[in-house]
């Protein structure tokens, strides 16, 4: 008798995710920089593809702050606006320091298993010798970890306007100036969240969110402010 050899499906990569990825990372690196005008179709030509996962990726990244697109005029990387970022930290942090004051109440077991993993991961990459390598996933972790808070405390309107407000994309475009100072103190200042999520203490969850958020707002208007003035 034949034996019989199990085999797992072949699952191949969704082609608009991909090109969303590629374009979404050169974005970040600075490949393209702020401001320039993307040539579709030189890009459909040296990504081989065709206008419709072009056009599905820039609608992607457009809702993630990282493009415009303009009717007529072209699709640009979006700029980077110091006053502007400075305006949606204040609204994060109004967001978050809300949340913080209810947050115990809603959080799951679930929540907390997940806040172990971010946990975990965060302090991985924290101890790679390659800081530069990981901080990009670091900082999207960063970015599930608040984005789960706001889900769980607030409504879903603030839910709404936190996503619009694309405050983490938009220091994530900083990160490639970022010192390993900058990851550090980041890293420090997770550690003191986990810590008052751990003792489920309010008073110290709300006074490390709001050091936290004050420190990130500070060294994103830092590099967003010496990249005005390059």
């Amino acid at each position: 008798m034949d034996k019989k050899v199990a085999l797992s499906p072949v699952f191949l990569p969704n082609l608009n995710d991909v090109v969303y990825g590629l374009l979404r990372e050169r974005i970040l690196h600075y490949d393209f920089v702020p401001g320039q005008r993307l040539d579709l179709t030189e890009l459909e030509t040296s990504l081989e593809v065709s206008r419709t996962p072009l056009k599905n990726a820039l609608t992607r990244l457009e809702a993630e702050g990282l493009v415009e697109i303009h009717p007529r005029r072209g699709t640009f990387v979006a700029p980077l606006n110091a006053e502007k970022l400075d305006e949606a930290y204040k609204i994060r942090s109004a967001f978050e320091l809300y949340v913080a004051l209810c947050l115990f109440k809603y959080l799951t077991p679930e929540d907390f298993v997940f806040i172990n993993e971010v946990q975990a991961r965060m302090n991985e990459m924290a101890e790679c010798d390659d800081w530069p390598s990981v901080i990009f996933d670091y900082l999207q972790l960063d970015q599930k970890l608040h984005e789960r808070f706001v889900v769980r405390g607030g409504t879903a309107r603030m839910v709404q306007l936190f996503q619009q407000m694309n405050v983490h994309m938009q220091v994530a475009r900083l990160a490639s100036r970022f010192t390993s100072r900058d990851f550090d103190a980041m890293n420090f200042e997770h550690e003191q969240i986990f810590a008052a999520l751990e003792l489920r203490s309010q008073e110290r969850l709300s006074a490390a969110l709001l050091n936290h958020l004050e420190a990130s707002r500070m060294r994103a208007l830092k590099y967003a402010h010496e990249r005005d003035k390059s």
